[in-house]
């Protein structure tokens, strides 16, 4: 065969001989997808990797995974995209200086991940532990291996984690290569006329949609850069916006101003109701001011 499908590959492993048909959210909606993802034998076969908080998820983290997905594609020969949850230690820890911390919880999350508008022909949420990634990753990257197909994992962030002067290590994830684009926000690493040179790699290049750059010592290693033209006409959305919304906001008003901002914002509302009451005191309050709503200017939930 000259392909193989990545959802079969995943199943094999993921269900460890169980029936998959009977799985609710099967990999890559596996024997249902109208264009699954084919693994070629020829070439590097290249999955997204995108791990983050997502606490909780909005439009623009779809809109990245979809605008790179949608055109790296053909350069990368990008098959699919895998989400990963930050795990619920791991986020508690992050937010552990905060008053009353607003998390959601890995489950929900994933949840919030799912659902109508989610392309869930080439996105699978991985539903478990970040700590089982990696004998995941490993398996499934040595069985498609044996059958002659050269299988890659690429890092996807916002601009808030890939800059100018600053990197993620894609090693953590297995990865080599890194990808980013100024869709959701803006880069810092574009001018009106020309694009600056990342620290520690070569020039960027172009390919027929995508910019690229290598870097110049030690593992090789690429970043990837899918321009945006349009101007958007709204300001960026932020995990930290959404959160404050959550809890200077009734229910109603919360439902209401997430629209078009959170993924699935009713399911959402509903988490943030079923808190436990101790954890909901600004439900008790009067509307704060709206000067008083507005977050801080802290950059957006990233890899860790």
């Amino acid at each position: 065969m000259p392909f193989l499908r990545l959802g079969d590959c995943v199943e094999s492993i993921h269900f460890r001989g169980q029936n998959p048909s009977k799985a609710p959210h099967r990999p890559f909606n596996n024997g249902h997808a109208q264009n699954p993802p084919l693994l070629r034998r020829q070439g590097v076969n290249r999955i997204l990797l995108y791990p983050g908080s997502f606490n909780p998820p909005h439009q623009g983290h779809l809109d990245l995974l979809r605008y790179v997905f949608g055109n790296a594609r053909e350069d990368l020969n990008i098959v699919a995209a895998i989400v990963i949850m930050t795990d619920d230690d791991r986020l508690a820890a992050k937010l552990s200086a905060d008053d009353d911390p607003l998390l959601f919880t890995r489950d929900q999350r994933v949840n919030l991940w799912r659902g109508p508008g989610i392309p869930v022909d080439w996105t699978w949420v991985y539903d478990r532990p970040e700590a089982s990634w990696e004998a995941f990753r490993t398996k499934l990257t040595n069985t498609v291996g044996k059958k002659g197909i050269d299988l890659k994992f690429m890092l996807l962030g916002g601009p808030d984690n890939i800059g100018a002067d600053r990197m993620p290590d894609p090693k953590a994830w297995g990865c080599s290569d890194v990808i980013t684009s100024n869709i959701s926000r803006p880069v810092d690493f574009v001018y009106p006329n020309s694009m600056r040179q990342l620290s520690g790699h070569a020039m960027w290049t172009k390919m027929n949609t995508i910019w690229t750059c290598h870097r110049l010592r030690g593992p090789k290693g690429m970043v990837g850069f899918v321009p945006y033209t349009a101007k958007s006409e709204s300001p960026a959305p932020s995990s930290t916006k959404i959160r404050k919304i959550l809890t200077n906001s009734s229910l109603e008003e919360a439902a209401d101003q997430l629209k078009g901002v959170a993924l699935h914002p009713d399911i959402l509302v509903e988490y943030f109701r079923q808190r436990p009451k101790t954890l909901r005191s600004a439900l008790e309050r009067k509307a704060v001011p709206e000067e008083t709503k507005k977050a801080p200017n802290a950059p957006d939930d990233g890899f860790w």
